[in-house]
């Protein structure tokens, strides 16, 4: 029986790795290097689709891989329980750097100037993170080897590398099929790595690399609009008003939170709030798209007793990710319009309170993870500044059952619920 485990779980192990590098291959033969080719790259339905293969691939393997990840941990602590090695800490950059050092050695590829290839570098590296904060933040997940941290859903090495994986496919892999070859060989390495070092569960890792691919992806789709944007230009009136942007948050208007302890009521006021939100819509009809927002937000509160005083990570943290129904109309060539609804997945993380005892601090309430759902509405204006790059200006209201918590200690406020005000850049991809 331990010998038929043993068996399955390194069959496991093999298809791991295979799916990994081979959902990475897939996308081995998507980076031309031609201008005209260039140029059609994101009007290209069929390439988006091609594009979005090795993603797809990956989460779902995440999701059906996810119903074995205690076997296979259980398997690497059979096999390997003192494998500690920190080599992935450095290989998941390496596919970066060699992506730099041959721009600096004087070797062309897809780009024609340093300006453009840092352009796709940034917008890249911006949703990785934001991909990666806002997941391990949200899901909250425990890691295999403590209960207590959550944050490891998905893999942030994974997806660093697959990122730096995708970036070299695409800046190189038209020269030579072998850069893409030992980039995406790296990354994953990398991922399986993060496995044997007991840091992640196998569907955390598979996920980090579906995200990874998509974030090189998108970086290079939204460059390309930038770039290389095809002559007549983008209107509103023309087309689908298909978007991604990344949008800057303030929010003046937030709940208090009131918690009890014995018979004192403490009462912590909201001040603003502040945060980021990567979002996106796709329109196969005129007025009415579908899309979906992922959000982290950042309360301040300040207490309303002089006994008590916050730590000094007084914020509130506040993530989402929600999917939902837009609706647009066109105002004229350059001007939109629109409105949404999202409905998803919401969660919170409270703060620490100490009270001042002879000007000593005495931890009194501990800060508590939470979730649940979220719904969100909105009105949003687009103005088109520069070829295909927008300026987004948003009002929303969040209301959420995910309620700030303190540890033994629950919130007297049913919901957290915020006004949010936003501003952001959008590429425009009809």
């Amino acid at each position: 029986m331990v010998h038929l485990n043993k068996q399955r779980g390194r069959m496991r192990a093999t298809l791991l790795g295979g799916l990994l590098f081979t959902s990475s291959v897939q996308l081995f033969g998507a980076s031309p290097l031609s201008d005209s080719t260039r140029i059609h790259t994101t009007q290209d339905d069929w390439t988006l689709v091609k594009k979005a293969i090795a993603p797809a691939s990956l989460f779902l393997g995440s999701t059906l891989i996810g119903h074995y990840d205690y076997e296979i941990r259980d398997f690497r602590n059979e096999i390997a329980p003192n494998y500690q090695y920190g080599y992935d800490d450095f290989l998941q950059v390496a596919p970066g750097v060699a992506f730099l050092s041959l721009r600096c050695a004087g070797i062309k590829g897809r780009s024609k100037s340093w300006k453009e290839m840092l352009s796709a570098t940034l917008f890249s590296s911006m949703m990785s993170i934001s991909f990666t904060e806002g997941f391990k933040n949200t899901t909250g997940r425990t890691r295999p080897y403590n209960e207590y941290e959550r944050n490891s859903f998905p893999s942030g090495h994974t997806m660093t590398a697959f990122t730096s994986a995708t970036l070299l496919h695409k800046e190189y892999g038209g020269i030579s099929p072998w850069y893409s070859i030992g980039g995406y060989a790296c990354a994953s390495f990398v991922g399986i790595s993060r496995i044997l070092n007991n840091k992640h569960w196998t569907s955390d890792v598979l996920a980090g690399a579906g995200m990874g691919i998509m974030a090189g992806e998108l970086g290079y789709i939204i460059n390309d609009r930038l770039f290389h944007e095809q002559p007549n230009g983008i209107t509103y009136k023309k087309g689908n008003p298909s978007f991604f942007g990344l949008n800057a948050i303030c929010a003046p208007v937030g709940n208090d939170i009131e918690t009890q302890i014995g018979e004192n009521i403490l009462r912590f006021d909201h001040k603003f709030g502040y945060g980021y939100a990567i979002e996106g819509a796709f329109f196969p009809f005129k007025h009415i798209g579908i899309g979906g927002k992922m959000t982290a937000l950042y309360n301040i509160f300040e207490s309303a007793n002089p006994n008590l005083q916050l730590e000094s990570n007084y914020r509130a943290k506040n993530y989402s990710i929600a999917p939902g129904l837009y609706l647009s109309q066109a105002l004229s060539d350059r001007v939109l319009i629109g409105g949404k609804y999202l409905y998803g997945f919401g969660s919170s993380f409270s703060f620490n309170v100490d009270k001042i005892i002879e000007g000593v601090p005495d931890r009194i309430l501990y800060d508590e993870y939470a979730y649940g759902w979220q719904m969100e509405g909105g009105a949003f204006l687009h103005i088109l500044l520069y070829k295909s790059m927008a300026l987004n200006l948003a009002a929303n209201y969040t209301s959420s059952n995910a309620r700030y918590q303190f540890y033994q200690f629950g919130g007297n406020t049913p919901r957290v619920h915020n006004l949010t005000m936003e501003v952001g850049l959008n590429v425009a991809l009809n």
